[in-house]
């Protein structure tokens, strides 16, 4: 007669296999009529569509037959999803985005510059950023938890041996922190006065294999806490594509978007946020880069 325990981990050990099969499948559905994403904009721009009239913010996707007006003094740089390429807009501008390269109706031509991913970058399809979300699967079954995890939640690693970080509840507070792998075997666990953990070298991930981290403490008056996340080592074949990939610290901000966005589709969502964040500081105003600068 099977246990509850024994329940428990066929479960977990099921729930590993959706995660591992999942990891590795990105959606390839279209996007609808989505032709272009905007990777950068100074100024104001309108895009007008479905019978309304809408502000432009960078990340927007822009689909075919939009019409974007440009305003005086302003720049919007516009990727092409399939193509790659890139357009640079001085305003005032009208523009129409069609389904192979824009039309400007009226207004300066636009720059047009070469795919932005680097070497072999035209062999990249740039995916509308939150198209690609959700291809990790969480295998945790607690819930309420409190401890605010700040790197490997649900995410792909470019670190080999990572670094696990958390908000620090309070002073003076031990941590005891755990790493499972798919079958739910503990494979590490260690206490820790600190809101950060490095596991030693001796600890060996597997690439491409899902695991589970769990943090919790217990405080003076008896109360616990705990989170826990899904995460896995990025395979050394993607590793090398981001490096190859990668923009220069120079490059143009767009280039640097369009970057951080092939990461966040390809589940790099760790490596996509530090991007995200350095774009936020460049343009504060734009409210899509602040929020996933802050996810």
């Amino acid at each position: 007669m099977k246990t509850q325990a024994d329940f428990s981990a066929m479960l977990r050990r099921w729930l590993g296999v959706v995660f591992f099969a999942t990891l590795g499948i990105l959606p390839v559905a279209g996007h609808g009529a989505g032709v272009a994403m905007v990777t950068d904009l100074q100024g104001k721009a309108t895009v007008a569509g479905d019978g309304r009239t809408r502000d432009v913010t960078i990340l927007a996707e822009l689909d075919a037959g939009a019409q974007v007006q440009l305003a005086a003094g302003a720049t919007l740089v516009a990727l092409y999803l399939d193509g790659g390429d890139e357009y640079v807009f001085k305003g005032p501008a009208s523009i129409v985005f069609r389904s192979v390269q824009p039309d400007v109706t009226s207004g300066a031509k636009p720059e047009k510059r070469s795919p932005s991913l680097g070497k072999g970058g035209n062999t990249i399809r740039i995916k509308p950023v939150g198209m690609a979300q959700g291809a990790m699967v969480m295998r945790g079954f607690r819930t309420g938890a409190r401890i605010q995890l700040l790197n490997l939640h649900k995410t792909r690693t470019l670190e080999t041996q990572p670094e696990f970080r958390w908000q620090e509840l309070q002073a003076g507070v031990k941590y005891q922190i755990e790493i499972t792998d798919d079958t739910g075997r503990v494979v590490h666990e260690a206490q820790v006065d600190a809101a950060s953990y490095k596991p030693p070298a001796s600890l060996v991930l597997r690439e491409g294999a899902p695991y589970t981290w769990e943090v919790s403490a217990r405080l003076a008056d008896g109360r616990k806490y705990a989170s826990s996340a899904d995460f896995a080592l990025a395979p050394a074949a993607l590793r090398t594509q981001a490096e190859a990939l990668r923009p220069a610290a120079t490059a143009p901000l767009s280039s640097r978007i369009a970057y951080a966005a092939w990461l966040d589709q390809v589940e790099l969502k760790d490596e996509a946020r530090k991007y995200w964040k350095a774009a936020a500081a460049e343009r504060p105003e734009d409210p899509r880069l602040k929020a996933l600068a802050d996810q």
